[in-house]
Parts: structure tokens; C-alpha cells; sequence
């Protein structure tokens, strides 16, 4: 699936989606555009579901860009 996402701009440049949740040691995490790794998780679903809220809030310009902080797992 090709999907234009709303920072590519014009040029015709196709991007392909795969997996972001990703498991290591045990835990698991998800990977971002900006390059982070968010978690650890106790479970895939855990992950998954809070993938699903970091990108509505990323939809909605909600995030910061370029802090320190990261999601944790409650």
C-alpha cells in the first residue's frame, strides 16, 4: 500500500509500510519516523495499541518535536 503522508510534498516518491513493533529481550517496542524506539511493552498488543495512539497524536501535530521524552509503558 502507498500512502502520501502530509510532510512529502510534491515530488512523486512512493513509501512502503512495514512492521514498526518490533520485539528484543523480551519486551516490546515500536519504531517511529523520527527514528525512536518507544517502550518497552509487556506485550505485542500493548505496543500495537499505543502505536495507534502516537500516531493520532502525531496526525494532530500533538507531539514535541526533538524532546527527551519518550512513552513509557504504565
Amino acid at each position: 500500500m502507498t500512502t502520501r503522508r502530509k510532510t512529502d510534498g510534491p515530488a512523486s516518491r512512493s513509501w512502503y509500510r512495514t512492521s514498526r513493533v518490533v520485539r528484543d529481550g523480551g519486551r516490546w517496542y515500536f519504531m517511529t519516523r523520527e527514528g525512536t524506539a518507544e517502550g518497552p511493552f509487556e506485550c505485542e498488543a500493548d505496543a500495537r495499541q499505543q502505536l495507534e495512539v502516537y500516531v493520532r497524536l502525531a496526525e494532530n501535530d500533538l507531539l514535541v518535536p526533538y524532546c527527551s521524552l519518550s512513552m513509557q509503558a504504565g
